[in-house]
């Protein structure tokens, strides 16, 4: 997981220096191991990132036979640092996370004798499908989304890392790679060598106008303080809603309305994510079972029903869907963006992205991160869950030749450890909010990041469970979590069983 330094105005000097890589045992045997904002104040440069991993132990160790490591991964149509994350783009020259990229990249070859070359399209799995199933040897990494890139783990498409690469190394993002297995065989990466997961991370932006002018939300208190109190629940953000919720002029509730929360309707699987709760977990043999109608689940979801479902409290997307005059959407999210760029919502639930849209749109207000709000004090961490259709991973496709495992394992280490700058300027240049004076704010990515959730039962979707809670708050009269189960349980299991079976029989 990648662990981001906290002492962020102390130790800038000390975190320029680029960090570190992995044990191997040789070139064949790759990394296999069995406060108060001031307007006024001058602009202070914050340092978010990788902590230190310390000293790069393949330092002696050098390739000369100019074959280079090529990716494969998603084009800029779909992901903004897909292409960039791992290729310098001439056309962006000056782009700090392009430079760093270069930079990354040029020290990776003058030290090591790696280089990449970097193919995106719009759809990877689909071209790695067709390549694995020749058996045409193209690509040595695949770049895609966590739900495209599981599919293909049944039907053998990439190769088990456990044997090629130490997972175990702390740039590694190990929470992920071990929620995205369905046995104890690892075929997915996750963690520094990519940009793509922390873009594609859910969290909820807010208000701070909205926040320090009405009193009975102000009388909280420092709401980042609550957040690191570990104060900032399911029941204390709903009441913070229903604070500032009003009708539009006419009295009427809708795209001109004011709401405390704006989300969607998966929002109400992050919400329950938020909660620690995932629908399908695993038990402590590492052992799959559906959490759904488990006793601490459906009072989770007992409260994000009745926050998520509440019309005068809870806007979502697909209720305002083309109501924009000016930049009207198929599925309401532009008109999401819209209303709390307009000030009409306290809380945004979105992920990271968001923040440097935002931070580019000469907004009239200051907006802050925060976590995802957790079920109760009593809960241990904040839980922040990716974006299924967007947060990357990272495979080796199984017609890559053994002979070369070695190399391509060695490059993800690099990748993974030499990429502290990149990740670096990503926060700097991406999430640094504007004219922010304060640490806080770069506290609450820290904790988002460090926090992140993987839903396995969303992910693999067996039987359209990931869209059982958002179906069920769109009713609002109703909360019909424990029919809606029951329709569709038989299903589900049956889904996750034959996906177990699968991906246990291709090891």
């Amino acid at each position: 997981m990648k662990k981001h330094s906290r002492i962020i105005c102390l130790i800038l000097a000390v975190l320029l220096c680029t960090s570190i890589f992995v044990a191997c045992k040789g070139e064949e045997e790759g990394t296999s191991s069995t406060s108060t904002e001031n307007s006024k104040a001058p602009e202070r440069e914050y340092n978010y990132g990788p902590a230190d991993y310390g000293e790069f132990p393949y330092k002696d160790t050098k390739y000369d036979d100019d074959e280079p490591v090529r990716i494969l991964c998603i084009n800029t149509e779909r992901h903004k640092h897909g292409l960039m994350q791992f290729s310098y783009i001439e056309e962006l020259e000056g782009n700090t996370i392009n430079s760093a990229v270069q930079e990354r990249n040029n020290f990776i070859e003058e030290n090591y004798g790696i280089t990449f070359e970097v193919d995106p399209v719009q759809y990877p799995n689909e071209e790695i499908k067709i390549l694995v199933e020749s058996g045409t040897d193209e690509y040595d990494i695949i770049s895609e989304s966590v739900d495209r890139l599981v599919l293909g783990i049944a039907s053998r498409y990439y190769w088990s890392l456990d044997d090629i690469i130490d997972i175990n190394q702390p740039w590694w993002d190990k929470e992920a790679i071990n929620a995205l297995t369905l046995g104890d065989r690892h075929y997915i990466l996750a963690g520094d060598a990519i940009l793509t997961d922390d873009d594609h991370t859910y969290l909820t932006l807010y208000n701070k106008d909205m926040y320090r002018t009405n009193s009975a939300l102000s009388a909280n208190g420092d709401i980042y303080e609550i957040v690191r109190n570990g104060e900032f629940t399911i029941d204390l953000y709903y009441e913070m809603c229903r604070a500032v919720s009003k009708a539009d002029e006419n009295g009427q509730w809708g795209f001109n309305a004011t709401y405390g929360n704006l989300s969607h309707a998966y929002g109400a699987t992050i919400m329950m994510n938020g909660c620690g709760i995932a629908t399908v977990a695993k038990n402590e043999n590492n052992e799959l079972y559906i959490n759904v109608m488990e006793q601490n689940s459906v009072n989770a979801f007992n409260k994000v029903y009745e926050l998520m479902s509440d019309t005068q409290n809870t806007q979502r997307a697909e209720l305002i869907a083309g109501q924009s005059t000016s930049n009207p959407s198929q599925y309401g999210f532009a008109e999401l963006e819209e209303m709390f760029s307009n000030g009409r919502g306290l809380f945004y639930n979105t992920s990271s992205q968001s923040v440097s849209i935002l931070k580019s749109a000469n907004l009239d207000f200051e907006f802050g991160v925060l976590p995802i709000p957790k079920l109760n004090k009593e809960q241990e961490n904040y839980c922040n869950t990716v974006n299924r259709y967007q947060s990357t991973g990272l495979a080796i496709p199984s017609t890559v030749p053994q002979a070369r495992l070695g190399k391509i394992a060695f490059a993800l280490q690099a990748l993974g450890f030499y990429n502290a700058d990149v990740i670096r300027a990503y926060y700097q240049t991406t999430l640094q909010l504007q004219a922010v004076q304060s640490d806080d704010d770069a506290e609450m990515l820290d904790i988002v990041y460090n926090n992140r959730f993987y839903d396995i039962g969303a992910i693999y979707q067996w039987g359209s469970l990931v869209n059982l809670y958002g179906n069920v708050i769109a009713n609002s009269s109703a909360n019909t979590l424990v029919s809606s189960w029951e329709a569709m349980e038989n299903t589900v299991k049956t889904a996750m069983e034959q996906a177990i079976d699968d991906y246990n029989n291709a090891a």
